[in-house]
């Protein structure tokens, strides 16, 4: 691989053992996947640590995903991150909100589990480890929106596949779904090898869908119908490249936009669709094409009748009841807490339903300093932040006689196979659940 000097310098050690060792990884990985030549970043997300307290105990162990072994020489080096001010580094979530532990009913601690003592304390030692270290600790899946927003053209390393699929196709900025042990090297480096969806030549569009104007014209604000509309497109892209996308809703806000792309984390191999006219530098199918648009392209119409099949498709529970509301993967902005609030508000959570809103930090401040929190706390639900319900449900057993309702494709597909029956439904049949403790769909009726 041909380095610039300061890259040279990390991996001759004048840069510290911490640079070095990182930069020699990611020099064999980059060998290994035939790049040339690395890029800068300017933006890097990583998995939270859960730094290891004792490799004897069992309770700990299931949640260790790895990350915090793969940190540990850093940690005891007492490394810091790479230092370029023009590179940030943050976190993904935890498995709980740090300082409420104990509280029943959530995530973390329900009738289905509580997550162990030991994991709580390993988790605040991560936290406060990685502070140490220079990462920004954002525990979001979607630090893009309300923490560091990369710009068109530059690139970065996005370990969480709906915030990558972002990043590409929203903002211009490129990103693999990158790994978490070259996300991890990347973040003491500030550099990458240049693979991937980091090459122009491995974003070109390959085929094309066009949205029918039955659909562009019914389609609302609410995360469900984006989520259905995106995942219809994942699950017709079967592996075929990169989609192009014609006729877009013009109802796509900073939400619509999260829920639509974080269809390509469970269903599209590659975290980037060309928006026709809105991803930056596809204002034409011949940018996206990066040429003339071939011949013989496939060329797909998505209708209404795709989005009722994916409504149903989403749904897997062999009956109407509902134990959990989740809504919150990807990570709600302050918006969607508005729209949770709006219907919630009057209303009070079945007592055999728990309701979960999941954010991220700054959307929780603001939700509990404007009101929202207190509106949908009042109702019996629960709101909070730093962490992914889902984490849990993958590290320990919850069993399969449960049912889960959600407006999130993503959720469905990743963790839907764990175990429970899953709902996929719109915002108001979701609240309607939470109060009944049954799903009755109306939307697409």
């Amino acid at each position: 691989m041909i380095l610039n000097t300061y890259e040279q310098e990390m991996i001759d050690g004048k840069h510290g053992p911490a640079k070095k060792l990182a930069m020699e990884k990611l020099v064999d990985f980059g060998n290994a996947v035939g790049a040339t030549e690395m890029v800068p970043l300017s933006f890097v997300h990583y998995i939270g640590a859960v730094k290891d307290l004792s490799k004897d105990l069992p309770e700990y162990e299931k949640y260790e995903w790895g990350q915090g072994l793969q940190l540990e020489p850093f940690f005891e080096m007492d490394a810091k991150l790479s230092g370029d001010s023009k590179c940030t580094a943050c976190t993904d979530p935890l498995l709980l909100q740090l300082d409420r532990y104990d509280e029943e009913g959530t995530p973390w601690n329900n009738k289905f589990f509580k997550l162990p003592k030991v994991v709580h304390e390993a988790s605040v030692e991560g936290f406060n480890a990685m502070k140490k270290m220079g990462w920004v600790n954002t525990l979001s899946c979607t630090p893009q929106f309300n923490t560091v927003s990369p710009k068109y053209g530059q690139y970065a390393a996005s370990c969480e596949s709906s915030c990558a699929c972002y990043l590409n196709t929203i903002l211009g900025v490129k990103t693999n779904r990158e790994n978490a042990v070259t996300g991890m090297y990347a973040a003491f480096t500030g550099t990458l090898p240049k693979y991937g969806m980091l090459l122009e030549e491995n974003r070109k569009a390959k085929l094309i869908f066009e949205i029918a104007d039955e659909v562009k014209n019914s389609i609302t604000d609410d995360p469900a119908d984006w989520a259905a509309l995106g995942g219809t497109i994942a699950m017709k892209v079967n592996n075929r490249g990169i989609p192009a996308v014609l006729n877009m809703p013009d109802r796509l806000t900073g939400s619509a936009a999260k829920a639509f792309t974080a269809c390509a984390s469970p269903g599209m191999n590659d975290p980037l669709l060309h928006l026709i006219g809105i991803t930056p530098g596809s204002n034409t199918l011949e940018d996206a094409f990066g040429g003339p648009v071939p011949a013989d392209v496939v060329r797909i119409k998505i209708t209404l009748k795709d989005l009722q099949e994916t409504y149903e498709h989403l749904c897997s529970a062999k009956n109407d009841k509902v134990d959990i509301v989740h809504m919150g993967c990807p990570h709600l902005t302050y918006e969607e807490i508005r729209q949770i609030a709006k219907a919630i508000e009057g209303k009070k959570v079945n007592k055999d339903v728990m309701m979960w809103v999941q954010t991220d930090t700054p959307s929780y401040m603001m939700a509990k300093h404007y009101g929202e929190a207190k509106i949908i706390e009042e109702a019996g639900a629960k709101i909070y932040h730093q962490t992914c319900a889902g984490m849990n449900q993958l590290s320990e057993n919850w069993g399969t006689n449960y049912n889960v309702a959600t407006n999130s494709f993503k959720q469905v597909k990743i963790f839907g196979g764990l175990g429970p029956g899953m709902i996929f439904g719109s915002l108001p049949d979701l609240v309607n659940a939470a109060v009944t403790g049954r799903f009755v769909s109306t939307r697409w009726k």
